[in-house]
């Protein structure tokens, strides 16, 4: 019999939504696993304040609208064999299912839960997080769902759309603010002067998009700005086109903010140029750092900069280790 998998991750968290889901995704494609089934979670107070311990885990911390679909899936089919959750609100729901299904429920954490790691069954972390274990596999960037099939599918789909657009062609992922980086007005402006200064350059053209967290004035500001050049933007309506330009691109250039966009740029073995944002975060400057050393990205500062690249990609891997140490091989 198959083994069942849940993803669950923070509501409104894409970075945490590509982590739990890619990782699901990627046992799925091993021997012996059911197609996994994803939510996204929210608590109420006061569980979102409380420690993360399992005496304080109940399935009364999330919300009603949270709980519903688990609740209807776990009456249907039974609690899963295997939960994946991202982002802490995600990792206390874990320690609720795990206790609401008498111990049968496995779960695997994919951030550092700033709490005791062994409340888990496993904690998958990039190396510049500090917690350490002997339950924690550690990687070298962000889990992800990119992958050859999405790539090679999604460059298919786009090959009419980019026609026009000119060679070498540079997949431009911009995020948005956060608790370290700020990207407001001035500083998109900035970066569209850059973006068409490499264009006067080089002659390449741009496929960019913006994220959920990318302003509306920013946004603008980077559609004037491209209105003139051989350039497309998506910006939110329509089908994502984000596989397929990471596909077709020959050079990518993301924002800094992202931990989980950069490892997705660097897992498709490409040239990565990573655009800083005014801030910093310690944490953040461990994980450029190791990616600099290895050759992996370069800042970008204008300039269009292309080298033979290797590239980054843990999924494989983390889901063979998984099987592993959970007895599953």
């Amino acid at each position: 019999m198959l083994k069942t998998i849940w993803a669950i991750w923070e509501r409104g968290a894409a970075g945490m939504q590509s982590q739990a889901l890619g990782l699901a995704e990627a046992l799925f494609t091993t021997e012996g696993f059911a197609l996994p089934v994803g939510f996204e979670v929210a608590l109420r107070a006061p569980h979102t304040w409380l420690p993360m311990l399992p005496a304080f885990a109940s399935l009364s911390a999330l919300t009603p609208d949270t709980l519903k679909p688990l609740h209807e899936l776990a009456k249907e089919q039974g609690w899963p064999d295997l939960l994946i959750a991202s982002g802490r609100k995600a990792a206390f729901a874990a320690l609720a299912i795990k206790k609401a299904s008498g111990g049968k429920t496995r779960t695997v954490l994919t951030q550092d839960p700033r709490s005791n790691p062994r409340n888990w069954d496993l904690l998958v972390v990039p190396e510049h997080d500090r917690v350490r274990g002997p339950n924690v596999l550690l990687t070298h960037g962000a889990l992800h769902r990119v992958t050859k099939f999405k790539l090679d599918s999604g460059a298919q789909s786009l090959r009419a759309e980019c026609a026009m657009i000119p060679t070498p062609r540079v997949a431009v992922l911009v995020g948005g603010n956060n608790r370290n980086y700020t990207l407001d007005e001035e500083w998109m402006r900035d970066f569209v002067g850059q973006l068409r200064r490499m264009v006067e350059r080089s002659g390449c053209g741009i496929m960019a998009t913006v994220s959920r967290r990318t302003g509306e004035a920013e946004t603008n500001i980077l559609r004037g700005g491209l209105a003139s050049l051989p350039a497309i933007l998506w910006d939110g309506k329509g089908p994502n086109p984000y596989f397929g330009f990471l596909g077709i691109a020959d050079v990518i250039v993301v924002t800094c903010e992202s931990i989980s966009m950069i490892s997705e740029a660097c897992s498709t073995g490409k040239p990565v140029l990573v655009a800083r944002l005014p801030g910093r975060s310690k944490r953040f400057e461990q994980f450029y750092d190791s990616l600099l050393q290895r050759g992996l990205i370069q800042w970008f500062d204008g300039r269009l900069m292309l080298w033979e690249n290797s590239r980054i990609d843990d999924m494989d891997h983390i889901a063979r280790d998984i099987r592993d140490r959970l007895g599953w091989a």
